[in-house]
């Protein structure tokens, strides 16, 4: 599975989506939409850092990284070099 399906349904099954995670583009604005809250930033910070074994740095806490999908697994992608 790849990063943006493995965040996609994390975001479908977690947190306050009512589609189905097919109906999550990559490019949905979670925040825009209120998809995640700062709340949701939290979890999906918990799913990220355990599912991929990386840590997300305080600098790293801001809303761009948390705008989309395809943000996210950009951010996973950098922690992880793939």
């Amino acid at each position: 599975m790849s990063i943006e399906m493995g965040i996609r349904d994390f975001i479908a099954g977690e947190l306050s989506w009512d589609g189905s995670p097919e109906d999550l583009d990559l490019d949905y604005p979670l925040l825009e939409r209120e998809v995640v809250d700062s709340l949701g930033i939290f979890k999906i910070i918990s799913f990220l850092e355990t599912e991929y074994d990386i840590e997300i740095d305080d600098e790293e806490l801001i809303p761009e990284n948390f705008e989309s999908i395809s943000k996210i697994a950009g951010l996973v992608a950098a922690k992880t070099g793939v």
